[in-house]
């Protein structure tokens, strides 16, 4: 019921009864029977109880306002309005209010500020961060923790996360966390092979036991990756200096003990110290070689050249070790070939570590290099009739120190990081190398570099746009 009418009625019935008393009273006083003015009756009922309901509808339209107030508070739709600045008790409850719905408004402003800050830090972390509920509840997944996981967040949210990835001893760190607020870490391996560390915390409050956890998860397989491949980089370099020295060491005992007074013995030994000090000294040079282009590759790609005066550098070695195993070169370059994006020195370099290769490993037969321009590209198409590569063996034959027939290598004076080298000087200018083989067949390596004529067309444009 409303308060304008139970007002009025309770006014209503107040008056009648008395009306009713007075009128009574009256009758027994006088012992006469009084004639009631109905009309005076009505008017004495009615205009008071006009005045009570107008006072009592402008009450109800002032709580109406506050009520209105308090709801919009509580839905967050609160919005300020101009209230009378009423002295009364609901003026004072009006303004109360008014100011605590500001507050609120204000609070929850920067509360939705802040959560949006939140979000766009954790949307740009490299880090995957997932927030449990303290019943291990997923709350939140981040993009990474998605990329992560392979879960989007909207799929998980609300659901159990021993429900989802099932890594038993990540649960146990989480059951730790959110039951005894202790703090745990773990690597995991995913279904998608990525290696994941994983740090569990709880979030603590007043109470003894947690309000939640928060795994934070960091990509490592990267990582890994590189430190395998420093492990096996120690140990190939490792193995590799040590079998010369230890003939260098072998020998040098030997004529210490007597042997360097038999010419025949002596030259034969120093013969092979100075084989084997030449493949160390060859082996440095490479290793020194790939640091400087690793460690200077985006300037690795300064200068330009041509292929013809390259290979014109590297011609008085390779043809008379070709020449010595009776191998038939095969020589085409274009004059018209235009320059490549890459210094002489470096081109240089690529063109006798793949020359070198196949005439090293081409029993009989021939070797040749045919040089191509196509679509803003130059193609240098190294091959030979030689022993060829296993299929097994060609996803790795660029790596450092990888042979595919190790005996045969050393034998050769191979140091396994030809073609390890060539890799970096071709990515390096921003090209492209690929191999072909067939075993018993021979080998086919293409490299893919940008044409100087490019690389100034480029730099032109850049300049016109700058200006």
């Amino acid at each position: 019921m409303k308060i304008k009418w139970l007002v009025l009625g309770l006014y209503l019935l107040v008056n009648s009864l008395s009306i009713l008393l007075f009128w009574l009273g009256a009758q027994v006083q006088t012992g006469i029977r009084m004639d009631i003015d109905v009309l005076a009756i009505v008017l004495a009922i009615l205009l008071p109880g006009g005045i009570i309901f107008f006072f009592a509808s402008q009450f109800e339209r002032r709580i109406r306002k506050i009520n209105d107030a308090i709801a919009g508070i509580l839905q967050e739709e609160f919005r300020p309005a101009h209230h009378p600045e009423d002295s009364d008790e609901l003026g004072t409850l009006s303004r109360a209010i008014t100011n605590l719905g500001q507050q609120v408004n204000l609070s929850m402003l920067n509360n939705r500020q802040e959560a949006q800050k939140i979000q766009a830090i954790l949307a740009g972390m490299q880090e995957g961060v997932i927030s449990l509920d303290h019943v291990g509840r997923i709350v939140l997944l981040n993009r990474a923790a998605e990329r992560l996981f392979g879960r989007e967040q909207e799929a998980v949210r609300d659901k159990h996360f021993s429900e989802l990835y099932g890594f038993e001893e990540l649960e146990d760190l989480v059951t730790q966390a959110l039951e005894k607020g202790i703090s745990g870490q773990i690597e995991l391996v995913t279904d998608s092979k990525l290696i994941i560390r994983a740090q569990v915390s709880p979030i603590t409050g007043e109470k003894v036991r947690s309000q939640g956890a928060v795994i934070v998860c960091y990509d490592i397989t990267e990582i890994r990756r590189l430190e395998l491949l420093r492990t096996e980089f120690v140990g190939n370099v490792s193995h590799e200096l040590r079998t010369p020295l230890t003939s260098i060491k072998g020998f040098v005992e030997t004529l210490l003990d007597g042997a360097s007074d038999v010419p025949h013995l002596r030259e034969r030994f120093l013969n092979i110290i100075h084989k084997e000090t030449l493949r160390l000294q060859r082996l440095v040079d490479e290793l020194l070689t790939l640091s400087r282009i690793e460690n200077q590759r985006q300037d690795s790609g300064q200068g330009m050249s041509k292929v013809q005066e390259a290979y014109e550098k590297i011609r008085p070695v390779i043809e008379p070790y070709a020449e010595a195993k009776k191998i038939e070169l095969e020589i085409k370059i274009p004059r018209d070939l235009p320059e490549v994006g890459i210094g002489i020195d470096l081109l240089s370099q690529v063109l006798l570590n793949l020359m070198e290769n196949a005439v090293k490993y081409t029993v009989k037969g021939k070797v040749w290099l045919h040089a191509f321009h196509d679509d803003g590209k130059i193609l240098l198409e190294f091959g030979d009739t030689g022993c060829g590569i296993p299929e097994g063996d060609l996803p790795r034959i660029f790596e450092r120190f990888y042979r595919v027939d190790k005996a045969r290598s050393r034998e050769q004076g191979g140091t396994g990081l030809g073609l390890s080298i060539v890799k970096h000087i071709v990515e390096g200018v921003k090209g492209k190398i690929t191999v072909a083989s067939e075993l018993g067949s021979g080998s086919v390596f293409i490299c893919e570099l940008p044409t100087g004529n490019g690389e100034k067309k480029n730099e032109e444009e850049s300049k016109e746009g700058n200006l």
